[in-house]
């Protein structure tokens, strides 16, 4: 089976759906990331907090601590990735080239304007696709007005310690969100959606189409 996780940033998949597709690529299934900036950034007086270099560097440490080979960076800017047709045909292209069986992306109503637009660019660019997940967004831009609604459970007992090492792996952004109280926030999360299903750490999706396959008894 053949996963693809699209990202406005280098550190969203990770936070997001990292323990999943560690257990995808351990099940032997072929996974891939999109990231659609290279995901510095500056403060809200224009200081330089990360650098592109930095963040690619940390970004693809993370990646690949869960496992993952095929990652794909575009350049689009970091705090501004619209709802656009360049957006739209950029991603469109890469799922053409990699042709998954399964697409994981942000949620439409993450209140991160990037988020937004990067997950309203999926939906459009995966119109041809069956089985489509929208990710749980993470405080602070998971506040939103229209909340998520969790329909879909992975168990992530076995990956999350790997999940775990590749957030650390973002140290800038390890140190902009609180350091371990950061870490902490997202176990509990994982603690949290594993207790709605019995498990130990699991990690939430909201479906928007899922494909089932009777003849091979797959749900995809």
């Amino acid at each position: 089976m053949k996963i693809m996780a699209i990202g406005a940033h280098l550190d969203d998949i990770e936070i997001a759906c990292g323990g999943t597709l560690a257990k995808a690529i351990e099940a032997g299934h072929e996974v891939k990331a999109l990231v659609m900036s290279k995901s510095g950034y500056t403060n809200k007086e224009g200081a330089v907090q990360r650098s592109n270099a930095l963040a690619v560097e940390e970004g693809l440490e993370a990646l690949h601590t869960l496992g993952l080979t095929n990652i794909e960076i575009l350049d689009f800017p970091t705090k501004d990735i619209p709802f656009r047709s360049d957006v739209v045909n950029a991603i469109d292209v890469s799922m053409s080239a990699f042709d998954p069986d399964i697409i994981f992306t942000h949620h439409p109503f993450d209140t991160h304007q990037a988020h937004e637009g990067v997950a309203k660019a999926s939906i459009a660019a995966a119109r041809r696709k069956n089985t489509v997940f929208f990710y749980e967004p993470i405080t602070p831009s998971g506040r939103s007005y229209v909340p998520f609604k969790p329909s879909l459970y992975v168990d992530i007992e076995s990956t999350l310690d790997k999940k775990i090492a590749s957030l650390k792996c973002h140290k800038s952004e390890y140190n902009k969100f609180g350091a371990e109280d950061w870490i902490e926030g997202v176990r509990c999360r994982c603690g949290f959606r594993g207790y709605e299903i019995g498990k130990k750490y699991a990690e939430a999706f909201e479906i928007l189409r899922l494909e089932l396959r009777f003849e091979d008894n797959t749900i995809i």
